[in-house]
């Protein structure tokens, strides 16, 4: 899902075996011994992000969460399951968000992998892929032009814009522009639908309204305002139309589904907020039975974990059917497990597509509790994609999180509950962060990977007011950081490399590993002999330098054996353990450095 070509390559390093560890060593390195493992696969049955569904109920979900597609029966059952996370290549996904269903054909907008699959809808088979590449496809519908050719609609959320194209793949015309709130302009559309006359509807997710096209693009009107309201919108994500040109818009921040007629009237609604039958905690997109003019509605709850199917009676009053999936992710199990941080008391785990954090027991790595979901804005609870998590060593009874899609850091105690402390927006300015993945604690407060604004930032987090103390620049998609005797180890990941810094202000104090690391995305130092251990992530293996710089041995290769991984991450070294991240395989690996 984090949009990685995993490469398996074993590049020299020998495996860890079961029994005894093997490595190929350059000085005098000791071979970690494996001692345990936290976690493992632990995903709910499905992260639905598109749905679709044919004449006959079938019912097609993008699985955004575990980069799959499936198909359901009308009943619940499932049918067939495709895909999975790996190398770019045909029946691969990275982050499948929304799927369309044509004369039994699939569309699958892909939005890591930036393209749309074509998929047999009887058997999942891959047909084609489109040869084009999408800079951030979010949405696609199946619709017709004003001619009622068949056509594909591809929601740009970047480029704001609509792009139509044949089904072959053929690029046609784009609708909008922006971002803008004006007649015609769009901010971060999320999907898009036709009418029977070829007009085009946007949802307008931004600007908390439906924007309406004619099949040329020329802006015929705009409804909804942001709040609560009937015909009020918050975060509109997903739309569609039935045969009778009545417009259904999935409300996300909402929780429900509106129903309009196709000039903005309001009609009526399905759903409500919840976790229980017929209510949404995340809602996504909206599903209607084709050729209907009194469909089966399905709305996709990603973070609720199911597709919710509501049906009308004779009178066209709808209730809640049946629900797709329902399945949440287990404790004390992993999805992608990110970041962690260690100390004599306990481990805490960024459970990152699963948008919480876990707590283990030092010793026995018992699992104690897990809190948090899908947040942001006020919401001092909810996650992100949270990435790295470190403990406050000042205050030693809470730890900072990396919320790294809402751009910002957030203070929790160690059982979960939130301080109120946070810091942070999205974007490139001070005070600003852009895919946080990273965090260290010092006594003087928190060193920062400010991953996508390539910059590395101390913030003195013992004020009331955290504020920043200083910034390093020149670096190239920093994934992690290391702190130990006024030392910031950073690694340096698209420049292949570890580089080193200044606790006390930023200055560059040189590099090493270049010559040796491919995509270094964990790195954590040994404060009993000063070597360094690097995550060098799409080589799937670990490397350890001395405190010059110098190789000392490469450990693991491709796999989900003891010893092997499938792309390493963040790492920890406290108390004599190295704590692995092996995010793809779902788990913490622990050795023994003794």
């Amino acid at each position: 899902m984090r949009g990685r070509l995993t490469l398996v390559l074993a590049l020299g390093a020998l495996a860890l075996l079961p029994a005894a560890a093997s490595h190929a060593s350059t000085a005098s390195g000791v071979a970690p011994s494996y001692l345990d493992t936290i976690g493992g696969p632990g995903h709910a049955q499905i992260y639905p992000s598109g749905v679709a569904v044919d004449a006959a109920g079938n019912v097609y979900v993008a699985d955004t969460g575990n980069d799959k597609v499936r198909k359901y029966g009308p009943g619940g059952s499932v049918l067939w399951t495709v895909g999975g996370r790996g190398l770019k290549a045909p029946g691969r996904y990275d982050n499948p968000r929304d799927i369309a269903y044509l004369k039994g054909k699939l569309y699958v907008a892909d939005l890591g992998f930036k393209r749309v699959h074509v998929l047999d809808a009887s058997t999942g088979a891959e047909l084609s892929v489109w040869p084009v590449s999408f800079p951030s496809i979010l949405g696609i519908s199946a619709g017709v032009d004003a001619n009622g050719n068949d056509i594909i609609l591809a929601t740009e959320d970047v480029l704001n814009e609509v792009r139509i194209y044949s089904p072959a793949g053929l690029f046609i015309r784009s609708i909008g522009s922006g971002p803008g709130n004006g007649n015609g302009q769009l901010n971060a559309p999320r999907d898009a639908a036709t009418d029977a006359n070829g007009n085009v509807y946007v949802a307008d997710y931004a600007n908390n309204r439906v924007a309406k096209f004619s099949p040329t693009g020329t802006w015929i009107k705009n409804w909804g305002t942001e709040g609560g309201k009937n015909g009020q919108f918050r975060r509109p994500y997903g739309i569609t139309l039935d045969a009778a040109g009545r417009v259904y818009v999935a409300d996300a921040t909402n929780h429900r589904i509106q129903i309009f007629s196709n000039g903005g009237t309001y009609l009526n609604q399905v759903g409500t907020s919840g976790f229980g039958s017929g209510q949404f905690f995340q809602l996504r997109r909206v599903a209607v039975t084709p050729g209907s003019t009194s469909p089966t509605i399905y709305g996709a709850d990603l973070w609720g974990y199911k597709v919710e199917q509501f049906t009308p009676n004779s009178s066209g009053v709808y209730s809640w059917t049946r629900s797709f999936g329902n399945v949440p992710p287990p404790d004390p199990l992993f999805n992608e497990p990110a970041g962690i941080a260690v100390d004599s008391s306990n481990v805490f785990v960024a459970d990152s597509v699963n948008q919480r954090m876990q707590r283990f027991g030092a010793s026995t790595y018992n699992w104690q509790m897990h809190w948090g979901q899908r947040g942001w804005g006020s919401d001092a609870n909810g996650f992100n994609w949270p990435r790295d998590v470190a403990i406050d060593r000042v205050d030693t009874g809470t730890v900072w999180i990396t919320d790294t899609k809402n751009g910002r850091m957030l203070q929790f105690t160690r059982d979960g509950s939130p301080t109120g402390r946070k810091f942070g927006t999205l974007g490139a300015g001070i005070g600003q962060f852009n895919r946080p993945n990273a965090v260290a604690a010092t006594s003087a407060g928190l060193v920062i990977a400010d991953t996508f604004n390539d910059r590395v930032q101390l913030w003195n987090t013992t004020a009331p007011t955290p504020f920043l103390v200083w910034t390093s620049t020149g670096l190239a998609r920093p994934k992690d950081v290391a702190v130990l005797n006024g030392v910031v180890y950073v690694a340096d990941s698209s420049h292949h490399r570890i580089a080193k810094l200044s606790v006390f202000d930023g200055s560059a104090l040189g590099s090493f590993g270049s010559a040796t690391l491919h995509s270094p995305e964990g790195v954590a130092v040994d404060a009993t002999n000063g070597t360094v251990w690097v995550a060098d992530t799409n080589a799937n293996r670990l490397v350890e330098f001395d405190s010059t710089g110098a190789v000392l041995q490469t450990l693991g290769s491709f796999g989900s054996g003891r010893g092997q991984f499938n792309d390493p991450t963040h790492l920890e070294v406290v108390g004599g353990r190295l704590y692995v991240c092996d995010t793809f395989n779902d788990r913490i690996e622990v050795f023994s450095l003794s």
